[in-house]
């Protein structure tokens, strides 16, 4: 199995311990080879079932940023149109998947965001 790439992150990247990783894929690999249903098939209601886009907290913060400090409200309006349309396959919006970077993490949040 190949680690999804993001912007040159694969998603064994994301891992603290990149070992967990590599158990979690070689058990996912083991089931998918019991599994009378084609990796396309499965990979096409995976798509169905989980979104592409989700309201991450760092994205949230910059629209509420961007609408409070400069009375722009285009960011709000991309990401609820983004949200809106989770499951879209939408490759120029790829960067709303992208985890936080370092400088961008939330670290409290306000109202549920």
């Amino acid at each position: 199995m190949q680690s999804h790439r993001m912007s040159g992150i694969t998603t064994r990247d994301l891992f603290a311990d990149p070992a967990a990783f590599d158990t979690w894929a070689d058990q996912y690999r083991a089931r998918l080879a019991l599994e009378p249903t084609s990796p396309s098939e499965i990979a096409a209601a995976m798509r169905r079932a989980n979104p592409a886009f989700i309201p991450r907290n760092h994205r949230v913060q910059a629209v509420i940023e961007a609408a409070v400090e400069r009375a722009d409200f285009r960011p709000f309006e991309e990401l609820l149109d983004v949200v809106t349309h989770p499951w879209d396959d939408r490759p120029e919006l790829d960067h709303y998947t992208a985890p936080a970077l370092p400088e961008q993490r939330v670290t409290q949040t306000f109202c549920g965001t």
